[in-house]
């Protein structure tokens, strides 16, 4: 990897942990988990307050694997916003179950700043917002990018509240479902998946896949982003190998930094797969691998079969 190609990478050298400074503002929304926006600072540097968004994952495999998407991002230059984790009092955050009080928690956070709560109360339920937000963003490069995106972290938890225009250009969050095989494969307490299943595994649906297929059926450009991916290839690595040398004073961050490190390698395992399993999606466009998700939004499924890119 070239010194180009990696001098933005060299802010990951260091572990990326945030203290929240105050109360964080809880955010209105339909959030799974409950999400606030606060001001963070760096642990251990001089740097002045960060405004971020802190959101709350009760399941220590599901913050390893937001965390390890946010870094995957980053090394693949695609649209998902640059994260930390947070360490917040349990007191600053409103609303936190109270079995958590006293305890200093471990927090995701998203330096990108969500729109106000007034335009997520606005586009809460309204089908015409909602179809406006998939026509532009398949209008867009991020459009492909982030059903190939989907597509390599198995994630079928797209929907129109989880991705958000800066007015510049699109980014997509929440990725805490992504990579199912790892969380059952924690809760057996392995190590890690074995390299075939993960290599293979292909989530029910692609929401996104589904949306640029039905938009833009001849020139919907997804399966041409694996190999535009694949030369970014060795920065991901860089990425596993950099957090396998974080260190912090808390075991509970130090042991989410462990698991990031499984689903960044996993992530890396799937990459020379990913034009296959595009292709099989897209090839079968009535089939449940392009369409079916008990997670994804039926209102905006396509009427129409889409054609094979």
């Amino acid at each position: 990897m070239s010194r180009n190609s990696s001098a933005d990478l060299e802010s990951w050298r260091a572990p990326p942990v945030y203290r929240l400074l105050s109360s964080g503002m809880p955010l209105v929304g339909n959030h799974t988990h409950k999400v606030w926006r606060g001001l963070a600072h760096p642990q251990g540097g001089a740097e002045t307050g960060v405004p971020m968004i802190v959101k709350w994952l009760p399941k220590p495999v599901a913050l390893a694997t937001e965390l390890a998407c946010a870094m995957a991002g980053q090394a693949l230059r695609l649209p998902i916003p640059r994260a930390s984790l947070v360490l917040a009092d349990a007191d600053q955050l409103p609303g936190i179950p109270r079995r958590l009080e006293g305890r200093t928690l471990a927090c995701f956070g998203s330096h990108l700043q969500f729109p106000d709560d007034t335009f997520v109360r606005l586009i809460e339920g309204d089908a015409a917002v909602e179809e406006l937000i998939w026509q532009r963003l398949c209008d867009k490069a991020e459009g492909p990018a982030g059903a190939a995106w989907d597509e390599l972290v198995a994630n079928d938890d797209r929907h129109h509240e989880n991705v958000v225009f800066d007015g510049d250009k699109w980014w997509l969050f929440d990725h805490e479902e992504a990579l199912e095989p790892i969380a059952r494969v924690m809760k057996r307490f392995a190590a890690q998946a074995t390299r075939l299943e993960l290599a293979e595994h292909q989530a029910k649906g692609n929401t996104l896949a589904a949306q640029m297929a039905m938009r833009r059926p001849n020139d919907h450009g997804i399966e041409g982003v694996p190999a535009s991916l694949m030369t970014l290839r060795k920065r991901l690595q860089w990425m596993a190998d950099a957090i396998r040398n974080w260190r912090t004073n808390s075991a509970e961050v130090d042991q989410t930094f462990a698991v990031a490190e499984v689903v960044l390698r996993s992530i890396d395992l799937r990459m020379p797969a990913l034009a296959l399993h595009l292709h099989r999606r897209l090839s079968r466009p009535e089939g449940d691998t392009l369409w079916s998700s008990s997670k994804s939004p039926t209102r905006n499924r396509p009427r129409s079969r889409p054609r094979p890119a």
